[in-house]
């Protein structure tokens, strides 16, 4: 398993990555309700395939990381996400955003000295 956290002002999310033999599984939550909002799945040589549940709008996330994950990881994957902020201002959403994204990022630099 990885772990990894990130906090600024009020935005706190973590990062657990688990492993399934070769593919791995990627839980993103945080806020003040985390949940499940979005699933994008995929593998380096299929399509990636997103599930947006409700009207949750982490696929901006997710999507995001599946594409760079995609391109150095050899197996399937699944990444899972939702955090929630309570009356969340514009800036605070695109830091929540921003630090998502920053958090996969390290998630792939973990993954090159462990596993590919």
């Amino acid at each position: 398993m990885i772990h990894l956290q990130k906090e600024s002002g009020r935005i706190r999310l973590v990062l657990d990555a688990y492993f399934m033999g070769e593919d791995i599984v990627v839980l993103i939550s945080g806020g003040d309700l985390p949940h499940l909002g979005t699933i994008t799945a995929g593998a380096r040589l299929e399509p990636m395939q997103t599930v947006q549940l409700q009207t949750h709008k982490e696929f901006y996330i997710t999507e995001e990381i599946a594409v760079r994950l995609r391109k150095e990881f050899a197996g399937n994957f699944a990444i899972c996400c939702g955090a929630h902020l309570d009356d969340a201002t514009k800036e605070e959403i695109r830091v929540l955003t921003d630090m998502a994204i920053q958090l996969g990022k390290e998630l792939i630099g973990e993954l090159k000295h462990e596993r590919l």
